[in-house]
C-alpha cells in the first residue's frame, strides 16, 4: 500500500470540511430564518408581555386589597354586615355566614396566586424570547460566515481545477514521473 502524502491528506480534508459546511448551512439556515422576526414585531410583543405582566401584578395588588378592606367595600360589606347583624341569625347558623365569608377570602387569595403565577409565567416568556432573538442573530452570523468560507472554497475550485476534484470520493493527483530504476 502507498503511503498517503500529505497533499492527498489536505485534499482530503478540503473536501470534508466543504461537505461539512454545506451540511451546517443546511440545518442553521432554516432555524435561523424562523427564529429571526422585525425589529417592530418583537417590540410590540416585549411591550405587549410587559403590559400583560403589569396587568397581571396590578391585579394581584387588587385582590390583596379586597382582602384587606373587605368590610369597607360594597358588595362585600354587606357580608359582613349579615355576620354581625343579629336578625340574620334567625334565617341563617352563623357558622354558615362564616364560612361564606372564609369562602370568599379563599376565592381572592386563590386568584391572587393565580395571578402572580401568570405574572411570572409573562416575564418567562419574555425573557425566553429575548433568549431566542439572541440565538437566531448568533445563527444568522454563523450562516453568513459558513457562506463566506463556502464562496472561499469554491474560488479555490475555480482557481486550481486540476488539483482540487469536484467530486467527494476521489482524489486526483498530479502526475509523478516514474522512477528510472535501471541507472541504480
Amino acid at each position: 500500500m502507498k503511503p498517503i502524502s500529505i497533499k492527498e491528506d489536505l485534499i482530503r480534508d478540503f473536501q470534508e470540511q466543504k461537505q461539512v459546511i454545506r451540511e451546517q448551512i443546511a440545518l442553521i439556515d432554516p432555524l435561523a430564518a424562523s427564529l429571526r422576526k422585525p425589529a417592530a414585531k418583537r417590540l410590540f410583543h416585549a411591550g405587549f408581555l410587559i403590559f400583560m405582566e403589569i396587568i397581571a401584578w396590578l391585579l394581584f395588588l387588587g385582590c390583596i386589597a379586597v382582602i384587606l378592606f373587605q368590610s369597607k367595600l360594597y358588595p362585600l360589606y354587606q357580608l359582613n354586615q349579615m355576620l354581625h347583624d343579629t336578625s340574620m341569625s334567625g334565617k341563617y347558623r352563623l357558622y354558615d355566614l362564616e364560612m361564606l365569608n372564609w369562602a370568599v377570602k379563599g376565592l381572592l387569595i386563590l386568584a391572587a396566586l393565580l395571578f402572580v403565577v401568570i405574572a411570572r409565567m409573562l416575564a418567562q416568556i419574555r425573557q425566553k424570547n429575548g433568549v431566542l432573538h439572541l440565538a437566531g442573530k448568533n445563527m444568522k452570523i454563523l450562516v453568513e460566515q459558513h457562506l463566506q468560507r463556502k464562496a472561499t472554497m469554491e474560488t479555490m475550485e475555480q482557481r486550481y481545477p486540476l488539483d482540487l476534484p469536484t467530486h467527494t470520493d476521489t482524489v486526483i493527483l498530479p502526475s509523478q514521473k516514474p522512477h528510472d530504476d535501471t541507472l541504480l
